[in-house]
């Protein structure tokens, strides 16, 4: 499993670390097999409501195919004020 590090925005995660990722992603607790609907790994997407604004840390895998963040658990949130630091540290 890998650790991320972002902002959560708009219900959904954008990764700031490790550099250079991409892009912004849904979190799934399933394992991502060689194939699979979309709709199941839909149906097990993280909710992250309660982190909006947050920035966040997340093990997980992210694969080639983008959108996804397979096996995710979020392992810790910050508090507003280390919020706004890791804005301005990777923004």
């Amino acid at each position: 499993m890998d650790k991320f590090l972002g902002i959560v925005e708009g219900g959904r995660f954008s990764i700031l670390l490790p550099r250079p990722q991409c892009c912004t992603v849904r979190l799934t607790r399933i394992m991502k097999p060689a194939s699979i609907a979309e709709e199941l790994v839909a149906s097990h997407e993280i909710n992250l409501a309660e982190y909006e604004g947050k920035a966040i840390m997340v093990t997980g895998s992210l694969p080639e195919h983008k959108g996804w963040l397979y096996e995710a658990s979020v392992i810790d949130q910050s508090g507003p004020i280390l919020t706004e630091v890791v804005k301005e540290l990777f923004r």
